[in-house]
């Protein structure tokens, strides 16, 4: 899984308008016009300036869950999204054991939580590391911490993992390549903040005072008094808050008889069945990326949004 930070992207402070963008408009307008939408999309490129900015992806989180001889049944596989809760929810089976994995962001805790667990004590065993295209550094301490901080110039950004995992049950060890080991636990918590040295926008990066790491420490510590489940309640009241506001019925009942059925299934399918029930999704589904991509105190949302997975898009 990846995070993004809203402030985290290139360049620094400057004007990026294009004085000879409105005569390159004209020549857009016209090249889609007279159908040329190839020529159209390459002569686009004139409408921004030199040295536009972008988001960058702040890094990874990656996972290595410890192999068994049992073999994986990809057919228990099942992933989805929980739009009335922000909830992503990933369940399979290995054997006889069930695996469940959640996450969520947290607006008013500013945290990533991520949940894993097995429904057979002493079932999970997995490694678990930061990682960033960025050029970075990263360091473990002992309180089952993962710090990665970058090291380029521009926006600075520290990140921390905080591992926490069931009492009395399982171990944990930390690596001296900063990588953090959970042996025959029955789950465990991952925790993950974020911080960058971005003021406003006008700011020079290079001007910053804050100490990200610290930041980011400081926030954890706050963390330590809530549990998993008071987290996600947390998270849950400040979210539904906005997503109850709104909701909408354009028919009675669903046409689908599964409700499993998965989107891109649905999507193929609306041509012969136009179920209703799809639009009130992909409408919903809007609000939700909406309310998670922009909120007071944060940067608004753009085209490009926080969603892109490349250092250096295409676009920029």
């Amino acid at each position: 899984m990846f995070a993004a930070d809203d402030t985290l992207w290139t360049g620094s402070p400057g004007n990026y308008t294009n004085p000879d963008a409105p005569k390159a408009l004209s020549e857009v307008r016209k090249l889609v016009n007279d159908g040329k939408y190839g020529e159209a999309t390459t002569s686009a490129v004139k409408l921004s300036g030199e040295g536009s900015n972008a988001y960058q992806l702040l890094g990874d989180i990656n996972f290595k869950f410890h192999e068994t001889d049992v073999e994986y049944d990809e057919t228990t596989y099942r992933r989805e999204l929980d739009l009335d809760t922000a909830t992503v929810k990933v369940t399979y089976l290995i054997g006889e054991v069930e695996f469940t994995r959640q996450h969520f962001a947290s607006y008013p805790d500013q945290v990533i939580v991520s949940k894993i667990s097995g429904n057979k004590s002493r079932s999970l065993s997995f490694t678990v590391f930061l990682d960033s295209k960025i050029p970075h550094r990263t360091s473990a301490n002992a309180q089952n911490q993962i710090v990665m901080e970058k090291t380029e110039d521009g926006i600075k950004f520290s990140a921390v993992l905080d591992l926490r995992i069931s009492d009395d049950i399982g171990t944990i060890t930390v690596f001296e390549d900063n990588k953090i080991k959970v042996e025959g636990c029955d789950w465990a918590v991952i925790l993950l903040v974020a911080s960058s040295s971005f003021e406003d926008p006008f700011t020079n990066p290079s001007d910053s005072k804050k100490d990200t790491t610290i930041d980011c420490l400081n926030n954890l510590e706050q963390l330590k008094r809530y549990s998993f489940e008071q987290l996600y309640s947390r998270h849950m009241d400040d979210y539904r808050n906005l997503f109850h506001r709104v909701s909408i019925n354009l028919s009675k009942r669903s046409t689908l008889k599964d409700s499993y059925v998965p989107t891109s299934d649905r999507i193929k399918s609306f041509k012969t069945d136009e179920d209703p029930s799809l639009i009130e999704l992909l409408f919903q589904y809007g609000r939700y990326l909406l309310i998670s991509c922009s909120r007071p105190g944060t940067q608004p949302a753009n085209l490009q949004g926080i969603w892109n997975d490349k250092v250096y898009p295409p676009w920029e």
